[in-house]
C-alpha cells in the first residue's frame, strides 16, 4: 500500500504536512498495514508522536529515515520516536553519508550513496537517509516480522549487523548494517 503525503506547491518545494502524515498512519492502521516505510523526516510534534506512538503500540514497525541534516543536526521525527526503526544512509565502502543526521535514534545503516531509483521510464542517482530506509524496509518485509514487534525486529537485525563504528551500537551506525539472510525468509501475507 502506498500512501502520498506529500504536497507540491508551486513557490516552494515539496513537503509533507502533520496532517497528511496522521491521516495517512491512520489509514495503514485501519488497513492492517504491519510494516510502514518513512522517508521524510521532520521537527518534532506532539500529535504525530501520539499517533505513531498509538500505531506502535498496536503492533505498526515503522522504518524511518533519520535526516539529512549533517551530524551536528537535532534528532529528526519519526525516527528519533521510541520504538521507531532509524536508519541512516552508507556508501559504497560502508562510510557515513556526510550530510546524515547522527545520535541516539540511528538504529541501522544501509546503502543510501549515489543508489540508482527508478524514476518513470528513466531513472536517476540519489543520496540520502531517505533512499536508506527501503533497504531496512525490505529487509524486515523478507523476514516472519509479522509475528513480533519492532524491539524484536530490532534484536534479530542487531543479531545480523556488521558492527561498522565503534565496538557495539554509536550514534553514527547504531548497531551497524544488517545482513539479508539467504533467501527470501518466510514472509507471512
Amino acid at each position: 500500500m502506498n500512501a502520498n503525503v506529500i504536497s507540491d506547491y508551486r513557490q516552494r518545494s515539496q513537503v509533507a504536512s502533520v496532517a497528511s502524515l496522521v491521516l495517512a498512519l491512520d489509514w495503514m492502521q485501519t488497513s492492517d498495514v504491519r510494516l510502514v516505510n518513512v522517508s521524510l523526516e521532520g521537527p518534532y510534534n506532539r500529535i504525530l508522536d501520539r499517533v505513531v506512538k498509538q500505531a506502535v503500540s498496536k503492533g505498526m514497525t515503522i522504518v524511518a529515515s533519520v535526516g539529512n541534516g549533517g551530524p551536528n543536526s537535532t534528532p529528526r521525527y519519526p525516527a528519533a520516536f521510541p520504538g521507531v526503526i532509524g536508519v541512516t544512509a552508507l556508501d559504497a565502502a560502508d562510510r557515513i553519508y556526510s550530510d546524515a543526521a547522527q545520535g541516539a535514534h540511528v538504529d541501522f545503516a544501509a546503502p543510501g550513496v549515489d543508489v540508482f531509483v527508478p524514476v518513470g521510464e528513466r531513472g536517476r542517482y540519489e543520496s540520502g537517509t531517505s533512499v536508506a530506509a527501503p533497504h531496512i524496509t525490505a529487509l524486515i518485509a523478507s523476514t516472519n516480522f509479522l509475528e513480533t514487534n519492532s524491539h524484536a525486529i530490532v534484536s534479530d537485525l542487531t543479531s545480523s549487523a556488521r558492527d561498522l563504528g565503534e565496538p557495539g551500537r554509536d550514534t553514527t551506525f547504531g548497531f551497524g548494517a544488517p545482513r539479508f539472510r539467504s533467501g527470501c525468509g518466510n514472509f507471512k501475507q
